[in-house]
């Protein structure tokens, strides 16, 4: 649905004149000097009417025969046959919109009654200031707009116009005016429902600015859409980004190891800690802040045995003694070997990996 097509939708007036009472009627006619046939004199003000009218923030009642003044003082029953709803300014003249009951509109349209007068509030110099209602009558005191219409060649006129507001031919008979109405009413409704609002409040402009909204969040879409990465552009990225992550964590753990290795290579070369004990020790600093506390515990830990001089003496085994500078050399050599591929040893590792090598050898 694009704004055009809501607004031909809202462009029918639904007036209530088809049924031969008019919608909007005359208040006051235009002034600012308002003469009655009596010889009073007033001075019109129409904002100030319609200010009142506003501030008063409720409907005005329209009677029979001014009942509101003369029947209602005296206890009497004075039935309302209209509500005034909305005031206007119209070229100085006070226009005014009305619902009529069913028994009024009948008989504005039998023409039973044709006119309007105004109930009025006015100062000492004549100005009038506030409406307070007004009364159907055939003798106004000023000179109104008839409610009536006069004849039927305005009516046909009138119809012909409506016909073509609603894009039907001019010669369109009421009947076909009526269904077209209709029609249009339930598009208006329907459009309402779909844009979520209600169709008993909504005005024309509510139903624009609703629709100019959605055509800018399909307008969001749209672009997003055109710049969003393909599919297979996602998957790619999605994977890199895991394979990071998996990268991050193996150099992280690799980090870890080897300061592990320096702390229990420092403890066992001191003498604090002995060759047979250090995978128990290996494993509380491989737990969550264990390497923090094994470096704490081995500064208070007191020799044990004799400090290790690998690379400075001869280290003996079971079956054989082996030259310590030979020794340390081939472990330096195989530890850059290993470095080169990869591999993080620290030398004590290296150093038992060398001497692993030459007993199988042996």
């Amino acid at each position: 649905m694009n704004t055009a097509t809501a607004t031909a939708i809202f462009k029918t007036d639904l007036a209530a004149s088809i049924n031969g009472a008019p919608e909007w009627v005359q208040l006051f006619p235009a002034g600012p000097e308002l003469k009655a046939r009596d010889g009073r004199r007033w001075i019109a003000d129409p904002d100030a009417v319609i200010a009142a009218f506003a501030s008063n923030r409720a409907p005005l009642p329209i009677d029979y025969e001014h009942a509101q003044d003369h029947l209602a003082t005296k206890g009497l029953e004075a039935p309302a046959a209209g509500w005034i709803v909305q005031v206007e300014n119209r070229g100085g003249a006070v226009w005014g919109k009305v619902e009529w009951t069913d028994k009024a509109a009948a008989m504005v349209a039998a023409r039973e009654y044709r006119f309007l007068s105004p109930a009025f509030n006015h100062l000492k110099n004549g100005k009038i200031t506030r409406l307070l209602g007004a009364g159907l009558v055939n003798r106004p005191a000023l000179e109104m707009t008839a409610l009536s219409r006069e004849a039927n060649n305005q009516e046909k006129e009138d119809m012909k116009a409506i016909a073509k507001a609603l894009g039907l031919d001019e010669d369109a008979d009421e009947k076909a005016v009526l269904a077209a109405i209709a029609a249009r009413d339930s598009e208006r409704t329907a459009l309402l429902k779909e844009l979520k609002l209600d169709p008993k409040k909504a005005a024309h402009k509510d139903a624009l600015a609703a629709i100019a909204s959605l055509q800018g969040e399909v307008e969001t879409a749209t672009t997003a859409l055109k710049n969003a990465p393909a599919e297979t552009e996602v998957a790619a990225l999605q994977q890199s980004l895991e394979d990071t992550k998996t990268a991050l964590a193996a150099l992280q753990k690799k980090d870890v190891e080897r300061d592990i290795d320096i702390a229990l290579d420092e403890a066992t070369s001191a003498g604090k800690i002995t060759p047979a004990s250090r995978d128990t020790y290996r494993a509380m600093c491989q737990a969550d802040g264990g390497l923090e506390r094994f470096k704490a515990l081995a500064a208070t830990l007191p020799v044990i045995c004799e400090p290790s001089r690998l690379g400075e003496k001869a280290a003996e085994t079971e079956e054989e003694e082996v030259d310590a500078t030979a020794l340390a050399a081939e472990a330096t050599r195989y530890q850059a070997e290993q470095r080169a591929a990869g591999v993080t040893l620290s030398y004590f590792e290296a150093v038992f990996a060398v001497k692993d090598k030459k007993e199988k050898r042996a």
